[in-house]
């Protein structure tokens, strides 16, 4: 299962990592602290007590559950969301009672994004739960202000000025590239993918190339975003090759 928390930070359960798309930091969290994140994400809404969070992080896995121990990894938890630039208090504390996901965070779970993975199918769900649960224009928005920002962040890191980018055009599709990208390596990708590269339309498309390093191995992840005419008509995905590489 994938996370995606205020529109730049992933979280995957099955690689345990939490990753900042932007700036292609990654932390590596046990899997205590994974079970009890994707735990509150699940139940984004409701306030799980303490002792629901003991029996389904702790006793069902053997792990030694007490307060201070579920007090410390909640403040790891916070730590690493913090480190990777999410000031928004995600985690929110009910004194005497437990823990719950903010109402404020903005978060989105794979089922809603329907995101085509290389090593990974997504089962088809109902158009219910392909919504938006919070504010949709917000988030939308920031997704393609992220991918924007992602291109101007990596030109400044290596020196380039904007002018380097790639800008292709296809079909009715004009593409952004970053200068380590070529054309045919990204429909090489979406060929792959279970999403095909559909160019009958006005839209354009940013694409952003990172390596994620993790215990389960290392992969090339493309990050996709599709904007139609209107700027407010985009969506956000990704491709991701697993294997060493």
């Amino acid at each position: 299962m994938r996370f995606d928390i205020e529109g730049f930070i992933t979280f995957d359960t099955e690689d345990t990592s939490l990753v900042n798309v932007l700036t292609g930091d990654c932390i590596e969290l046990s899997q205590t602290s994974t079970r009890l994140l994707a735990e509150l994400l699940n139940h984004q809404g409701d306030l799980l007590s303490r002792n629901e969070i003991f029996q389904s992080v702790f006793d069902k896995y053997g792990a030694r559950a007490s307060n201070s121990n579920l007090n410390q990894y909640i403040s790891t938890l916070r730590r690493n969301l913090c480190d990777l630039g999410v000031e928004k208090e995600i985690i929110v504390t009910v004194p005497r009672i437990g823990f719950k996901i903010s109402e404020d965070a903005i978060i989105n779970n794979d089922r809603e994004y329907k995101t085509p993975c290389l090593d990974e199918k997504i089962p088809e769900v109902s158009p219910a739960y392909q919504k938006w649960r919070y504010r949709p224009l917000f988030t939308k928005l920031l997704i393609v202000a992220a991918g924007i920002m992602m291109m101007f962040v990596i030109n400044y890191q290596i020196g380039r000025v904007d002018n380097e980018t790639h800008e292709i055009v296809q079909g009715k599709c004009q593409f952004f590239l970053t200068p380590a990208l070529s054309m045919k390596e990204v429909a090489d990708s979406f060929a792959l993918a279970s999403q095909p590269l559909d160019c009958s339309s006005v839209k354009e498309v940013y694409v952003y190339r990172q390596q994620i390093k993790s215990s389960l191995g290392n992969y090339i992840q493309l990050l996709i975003v599709e904007c139609k005419k209107s700027k407010s008509n985009c969506v956000s995905f990704y491709i991701r090759e697993q294997g060493n590489v």
